[in-house]
């Protein structure tokens, strides 16, 4: 869904706030709505793939992650991306993820996940608490993490766009800074440490 979808006047009745799907706490957590998410995102992986990497934020970080598990392991459960034909995604860039918690999509997070990630982790995140994005960083091989002081957002620092820019160079070979530009150091970020930004 992208914001020009929702010039369609019956596209704009149907979602009335920009959310992917809804949490909702009573006995058990349900994810409302992720099915027609997911039935969107298998029309855009294939009228608009292949895609290499996925930024998400937030809902989009853990949206990115279920992507992930079924384009790996697309009849392990009950969620689906149809008989989309996609590559694997070869990289991630979440902030401010978390887990799914439904009972039910446990095996999406059952497999390592191998390919290389960047997590952002704000350490003031009120809305998704810092510790739920660690648990998801547990199931990654070598994650890459930038821990920055701050809340729930994708930081707009200098540090962070050095960090993101190195992460990204590997997949994105353009990218790479010329000599009059600072590269980000091994202590912004490396495999598996944390790096404060002030």
């Amino acid at each position: 869904m992208t914001t020009g979808d929702l010039v369609d006047a019956s596209i704009a009745r149907e979602f009335t706030n920009l959310g992917w799907w809804w949490m909702r706490r009573g006995r058990s957590f349900e994810a409302r709505g992720i099915g027609k998410t997911l039935d969107l995102i298998s029309k855009v992986l294939t009228e608009q793939g292949p895609f290499d990497g996925i930024l998400g934020f937030s809902q989009g970080a853990s949206l990115a992650i279920v992507i992930s598990s079924l384009l790996a392991n697309p009849s392990d459960g009950p969620l689906s991306l149809g008989d989309v034909d996609h590559p694997q995604i070869k990289f991630l860039v979440l902030a401010g993820a978390f887990q799914l918690e439904v009972p039910e999509y446990e095996y999406l997070y059952k497999q390592p996940f191998t390919m290389p990630s960047l997590h952002m982790v704000g350490t003031y995140d009120t809305v998704v608490d810092p510790e739920r994005s660690k648990i998801v960083q547990g199931y990654f091989d070598s994650p890459d993490i930038f821990e920055f002081v701050g809340g729930h957002f994708i930081p707009q620092s200098p540090k962070c766009a050095r960090v993101m820019r190195a992460f990204l160079t590997q997949f994105i070979p353009a990218l790479g800074e010329s000599e009059n530009e600072q590269s980000a150091t091994s202590t912004d970020v490396a495999a598996g440490t944390v790096a404060v930004s002030a």
